[in-house]
């Protein structure tokens, strides 16, 4: 929202009338500033179009770039042959890529034919290009740029261009713009495309299918027998995409597919339409399957259903993998709350299982409700995984905000530090002994590992002991025995399962400040009382979560509005901030306004100096943190106080930086007035090139 106005609306016109005289500057670092300005604030005006369309064949190639940058959203039809000219005549890399761009966007079809030839070659008979060190890739970037604007542009009668690009020795990086660009082209783009995932093989023909999936789908469905017969997966997928949940290929593609892919895409698109399919599915010798059809059953179930699947969904709490468990802690709550407690308690409290297993178990629990389960959830506060302490705290706070005073103890026991005993309050992290590097390889610790992607993994003891999870409900999915057993063939062996974030030693410490954010929403005065207590605990983190809390969510608490001076003082900026924060919503500002303009912390000046209104305000617009003083010009517009708005407005200029000045324009109408005002002088030097590159910028 911009300030109010002491000047009249600033028309662009007047902008424009500005900046024109600056591009034609002697001065080149002004000229190139000028145009930038004149991009950034002339294009409702006519006049920018005609400038900029005469600086793309200027002498200065930043100039060159500038200006055509400027100009692509201005641009019109009659101007294509002057851009056509900046494409083959402007050896500048920059100036040819946003020349292309601009052909593109007005559909220019004459452009057509140095495109092909240059998706072939670097054109030198027609193209001027930079230096010969530099032109080969400039010419790569430019080849890409033309290829993608031949698909843009649908011109079919460049595919043979295009493949010949791609079959070049020098073109292997070619393929993804390529592939993109046939799909672009219609039938014979298809064509070519569908040949190559057919005949293809490694990245291209993953690349070639990833592009199909950009064709017109109306062009696809003449191909429908093809594409969901076909060997390659990422094709029967297309297929799977085209058909609907009455055709009988959507049925076996669906639910008999060899690849797990596949009947899970097709669960998810039928799921609504066929809830049958969704049941045959629970049978899947896929985990992955399995867990997706949790997802999509509809409830309430069948009663010939229920009984069974539940006795299934606790067999999957004890030897479900990290993808089936979850979906069956999540679905069992629903199904039978009064068989889930349990085992949801079990599971969540098992250290040695899937974290992504126990979190769920957590919300479990936590959906069931009730002081039984929020004693549970309180146990759980003392696990060692940080991830578990605070999902099973969000849950306790959902418990306390339905009402639960069994809930809102706890949650108040954990802000104040007593929930937990003493030897749980910090736990070191106990990785073991690090291997030997002449141990044998027999002897040496291979619980963990580390994944590539940074993830700590542990080996599942049980893995090698417990079988293939099973069910008893195959006998609802009609499977053939082939399919069964290449389902089974292709599954995933030996995974391993993710180990918690466990978090820092200092559980209690790292408990408390959880709790006391947690709680922030909750509106109770004991929650208010209990994070009064933290605020002048010995850990920064409390200190700070505390001092946050009742900022935001308490600060008329009397214990809050009466530590607040002292905590000015705090070593801690965040609770100086946050102290000021209450200093200020409880009127006790005044006493303590110089200690506050005087912090060392940029954040705590600039919140004290929002509250200045009078000229006390005006020393702080030059101060060396850009917070401050936007929060001292940004005080001085809102004043109301035209002659402090003014006296700020002057020293904003005289200060001379653009960050701060680029800012002021795009807040207040009376600032950009200024800087027309001085632009309009005729001077030249700094203090111009100041106020056009914070135009530029704004």
């Amino acid at each position: 929202m911009r300030h109010p106005m002491l000047a009249d609306p600033i028309r662009t016109t007047e902008i424009t009338s500005a900046i024109l005289p600056h591009v034609h500057s002697e001065n080149e670092v002004i000229r190139c500033a000028a145009v930038r300005a004149l991009g950034r604030n002339g294009q409702d005006d006519p006049r920018s179009r005609e400038v900029l369309l005469e600086l793309i064949r200027d002498g200065d190639p930043d100039i060159r770039s500038d200006a055509i940058e400027a100009l692509a959203p201005l641009a019109q039809a009659e101007d294509v042959d002057m851009i056509l000219e900046s494409l083959q005549a402007d050896p500048v890399r920059e100036v040819k890529l946003v020349a292309i761009q601009i052909l593109v966007a007005l559909k220019d079809t004459k452009c057509v034919p140095q495109l092909r030839a240059l998706a072939l070659s670097k054109c030198e008979d027609s193209v001027v290009w930079e230096d010969e060190i530099a032109d080969w890739d400039d010419w790569m970037d430019i080849q890409i740029a033309a290829i993608n604007a031949l698909g843009s542009l649908g011109a079919s009668d460049s595919i043979d261009d295009l493949l010949a690009a791609l079959n070049d020795e020098m073109g292997q990086t070619l393929d993804i713009p390529v592939f993109r660009a046939l799909a672009q082209l219609g039938q014979q783009g298809l064509v070519w495309l569908l040949a190559t995932v057919e005949a293809g093989k490694g990245l291209a023909r993953k690349r070639a299918a990833d592009a199909l999936a950009d064709v017109d789908p109306d062009l696809l469905r003449p191909y429908l027998d093809r594409l969901t017969g076909a060997d390659d997966v990422a094709l029967r997928l297309l297929g799977l995409s085209l058909l609907t949940a009455d055709d009988p290929k959507a049925e076996q593609l669906t639910l008999q597919d060899a690849s797990q892919d596949l009947r899970l895409a097709g669960l998810v698109k039928f799921s609504k339409s066929r809830p049958e399919w969704v049941i045959a599915a629970l049978a899947d010798p896929s985990e992955k399957v399995q867990a997706t059809a949790l997802e999509q059953l509809e409830l309430p179930l069948p009663d010939y259903l229920h009984d069974m699947l539940v006795d299934n969904i606790l067999a999957w709490l004890l030897n479900g993998g990290a993808i089936l468990t979850p979906a069956a802690a999540t679905l069992l709550p629903k199904v039978a709350p009064q068989r889930a407690a349990g085992p949801l308690n079990a599971l969540a409290s098992d250290a040695d299982r899937p974290i992504e297993a126990r979190l769920a178990a957590i919300r479990g629990l936590g959906g069931i409700g009730g002081p039984a389960m929020s004693e549970i959830l309180g146990a759980l506060l003392a696990d060692r995984s940080q991830q578990v302490r605070l999902v099973a705290l969000h849950e306790i706070k959902a418990l306390a905000q339905a009402g639960d005073r069994t809930a809102l103890d706890i949650l108040l026991h954990a802000i104040g530090g007593t929930q937990l005993d003493e030897e749980d309050k910090v736990q070191v992290l106990n990785l073991g002994a690090a291997p030997d590097v002449g141990m044998p390889k027999e002897d040496a610790p291979s619980n963990l590992r580390i994944s590539e992607e940074g993830e700590i993994l542990q080996e599942d003891p049980s893995e090698s002991d417990v079988p293939a999870t099973g069910s008893t409900l195959a006998a609802l999915q009609l499977v053939t025995p082939e399919a069964e057993a290449q389902a089974a063939k292709s599954k995933p062996k030996g995974k391993k399962n993710r180990v918690a974030i466990e978090g820092p030693d200092a559980v209690g410490e790292d408990l408390s400040c959880a709790a006391i954010e947690a709680a922030r929403t909750l509106g109770s005065v004991r929650v208010a009382a209990a994070v009064a207590t933290q605020i002048t605990a010995s850990s920064d983190r409390i200190r700070i979560a505390s001092w946050r809390a009742l900022a935001t969510s308490f600060p008329s608490c009397f214990e809050a509005a009466q530590a607040a001076p002292m905590a000015l003082c705090d070593a801690s900026p965040e609770v100086r901030r946050e102290a000021l924060k209450v200093l200020i919503l409880t009127d006790q500002l005044d006493r303590y306004l110089l200690q506050a303009l005087d912090d060392q912390d940029a954040l705590v000046r600039a919140d004290a100096v929002a509250q200045l209104s009078d000229e006390r305000l005006l020393p702080f617009i030059s101060d060396t943190a850009v917070s401050v003083r936007h929060a001292a010009l940004s005080a001085a517009l809102d004043s109301g106080d035209k002659k402090l708005s003014a006296q700020a407005i002057a020293q904003v200029f005289a200060a001379g930086r653009v960050d701060t000045l680029a800012w002021a324009v795009k807040q207040s109408d009376d600032m950009q007035a200024e800087a027309v005002r001085r632009l309009n002088t005729g001077k030249e030097g700094r203090a111009s090139f100041i106020i056009l590159d914070a135009l530029a910028a704004s």
